[in-house]
């Protein structure tokens, strides 16, 4: 995870009190009291300098991350380094040559279903959600048009149920950049112009939002998303474990 700091890639949740060394000249992994020693034997380990400390490169570190952190957070990083130009190719040539077959298939599973539209940690947990309830796969960053004039971008659509499902973090009323000078009141006014827009466009017959406590395990997403119209099975009640 040290290396998810240094490059700066997102995170939910709190990061792990240790620290993460790759040790060429181990085969095993060691745990410390302060640090953890990555194994490395037989593999040359691309690195970078970052503000003078050498650091796993992009692709070993969301590779690194896919193979030793739960779904969730794989997820995340995954979609955000392909958001940053890394290619897939790449990324699955470096799982490739990764000696050990440990949680390959799982990770080779999750470059299958990244994608560097997304934006957003609560996307990619939205996403890995609808996957995991056996959604087609929807079409991400979709623009509605009107007469030539684009009126929305939504998180998700799927054109066969006619349905969008966008995930409606907290950071738009909170004051920052995303809000900028407007009110919280003038962001909730302007996303219900903005969802009243989407609706009335030909074609969409359900919009669902998902929040934070729905995406993550237990919450109630399949409830959320079978009420918008989507084929969520009967069985599925909670949001599935990673």
């Amino acid at each position: 995870m040290s290396a998810v700091v240094m490059h700066g890639l997102p995170w939910f949740g709190p990061l792990p009190d240790r620290v993460a060394l790759t040790d060429p000249t181990r085969d095993r992994a060691q745990r410390l009291r302060f640090s953890d020693k990555v194994p490395a034997r037989g593999r040359d380990v691309a690195t970078v300098l970052i503000d003078g400390v050498e650091t796993t490169d992009l692709v070993t570190t969301a590779i690194d991350v896919a193979l030793r952190s739960d779904r969730g957070h794989a997820l995340v990083v995954l979609d955000e380094v392909l958001r940053r130009g890394v290619d897939r190719h790449d990324l699955l040539a470096g799982l490739e040559s990764r000696p050990t077959r440990r949680g390959a298939q799982r990770a080779r599973a999750l470059l299958e279903l990244a994608d560097g539209r997304v934006e957003s940690v609560g996307e990619s947990l939205a996403l890995l959600v609808m996957h995991d309830l056996g959604l087609p796969r929807p079409e991400l960053q979709h623009e509605f048009s009107v007469d030539g004039r684009c009126i929305a971008r939504v998180d998700f659509w799927f054109p066969e149920q006619g349905v969008v499902v966008e995930f409606d973090g907290l950071v738009k009323y909170r004051a920052g950049e995303v809000r900028g000078a407007r009110t919280a009141e003038e962001v909730v006014i302007a996303e219900k112009f903005r969802e009243d827009a989407v609706r009335a466009v030909p074609g969409v017959r359900g919009l669902a939002r998902l929040i934070w406590r729905e995406v993550l395990p237990g919450g109630d997403a399949p409830s959320t998303l079978r009420r918008s119209g989507l084929p969520v099975p009967l069985a599925s009640r909670t949001t599935p474990t990673w």
